[in-house]
């Protein structure tokens, strides 16, 4: 007869028991994978860059493209990015890989490198004295250097209000030799808000706010990303009383015509943008 050892089979199952208890309490791929998504701020990310093209695409999309993109936006909710981004990382590391950045992240190295201001405050400070050169040299350049003394003045053209492409233009092309073509790119119907403001950047001078209708904003888009490295002109009582060379395409729909005007021409320019 077998004599069955209680004691023997109780230390079994206990170790059993931990081993089971230690496998449901570990991080499974799953959730280490989310962990690093929810650490670098992935889908977030994600969804603030798809968004930003998206809406570059409004102010040209017509028709059936307008139902597409509204189609696309439906896709980026939080669960079909995380989704993507989950599948992203399956498919290019390694159970491994995806522990090690894991363990990485839960570390305070991880935080001191990417989240303290006080290391890059500390790896700056170790050029302090080449930024010191810098803005010494910047100094001695403000004083020297030239203020601009030609300063645009307004030019008479047999134009209607408006904003317009120039034509033929090259960098060579003094500001009295401008052409413009013959329609405006946008009219004053397009506006549809105009108010006076101050520049802060520029001795408080008084500026035109101007904000375009939704349509306007479209035009306006397509007239700045056609137009980039070049002038447009803006068109207020037969004179050209603004050039501003366009650098990057304008997405909202807002512009400020800015230059050396009183206030009194200030005034008269935004009556006759309301008076349309």
């Amino acid at each position: 007869m077998k004599i069955i050892d209680i004691k023997g089979i109780l230390i079994i199952i206990v170790v059993l028991l931990f081993f089971n208890l230690l496998s449901s309490c570990e991080t499974n791929r799953q959730e280490k994978t989310m962990a690093i998504i929810n650490k670098f701020k992935l889908v977030e990310t994600q969804y603030r860059n798809l968004k930003l093209k998206l809406e570059a695409l409004k102010y040209q999309a017509t028709g059936n493209d307008s139902v597409k993109i509204i189609e696309i936006e439906k896709q980026l909710t939080e669960k079909e990015i995380t989704k993507r981004l989950v599948s992203a990382f399956n498919e290019e590391f390694s159970d491994k890989e995806i522990n090690d950045i894991y363990e990485f992240i839960q570390t305070s190295a991880f935080d001191k490198f990417f989240n303290s201001r006080e290391t890059y405050q500390v790896f700056a400070s170790k050029f302090n004295d080449i930024d010191e050169e810098i803005k010494t040299l910047t100094q001695n350049f403000s004083k020297t250097a030239k203020k601009p003394t030609n300063k645009f003045k307004p030019i008479s053209v047999d134009r209607a209000d408006g904003f317009y492409e120039t034509v033929n233009y090259s960098f060579s092309t003094d500001d009295k030799d401008i052409k413009l073509k013959n329609k405006p790119s946008l009219t004053l119907k397009d506006i549809l808000e105009v108010k006076k403001v101050y520049s802060r950047n520029n001795e408080n001078r008084p500026e035109i706010s101007i904000i375009f209708t939704k349509e306007g904003a479209q035009k306006f888009y397509l007239l700045t990303k056609e137009n980039i490295g070049k002038p447009i002109a803006i068109v207020i009582d037969k004179q050209i009383v603004s050039l501003p060379t366009v650098n990057f395409e304008i997405m909202d729909g807002k512009v400020n015509i800015s230059g050396n005007f009183s206030e009194k021409e200030i005034d008269k320019m935004i009556q006759k943008l309301k008076n349309k």
